[in-house]
């Protein structure tokens, strides 16, 4: 999970009510890892990242372009929460949708049975990739 508008304090009593779910959240606002139940907050390092990414089911991002183009890359299941009044990231989460990405608008009430259900019913959405280079 990796969502840089977001403190670690809103995140974690959504993520715990989900115990059947092991999270690792790569966090801006931590210097230091440190877990709580099944929420393990981590500094961001690339590398660590990456490796996380690699051995995931699926990643929760905002709606930037590289992290979910990543993920989409390796064939991860998505769900985008684009930040808010960023008109990139509305737009990056739109595309997104369009293409079948589960994208929710923000962390309320609903978004426990958005996250269950992205958990359960999520799929990795598939793109061909065509190498097209030119002679």
């Amino acid at each position: 999970m990796y969502l840089p508008a977001h403190a670690d304090e809103v995140l974690i009593p959504h993520l715990t009510k989900i115990n059947d779910a092991q999270w690792q959240v790569f966090s801006k606002h931590s210097k230091t890892t440190y877990t709580q139940k099944n929420v393990t907050i981590r500094p961001i390092i690339n590398n660590d990242f990456l490796i996380s990414l690699a051995t995931s089911e699926g990643l929760v991002t905002a709606g930037g372009f590289e992290s979910p183009a990543e993920a989409i890359y390796l064939r991860k299941k998505v769900l985008s929460i684009p930040m808010l009044n960023q008109y990139e990231q509305s737009c990056n989460a739109e595309a997104l949708k369009q293409m079948g990405v589960t994208v929710v608008k923000q962390i309320d009430e609903t978004f426990i049975g958005r996250l269950k259900s992205w958990i359960n019913f999520g799929h990795p959405i598939s793109i061909n990739y065509r190498i097209v280079t030119g002679k």
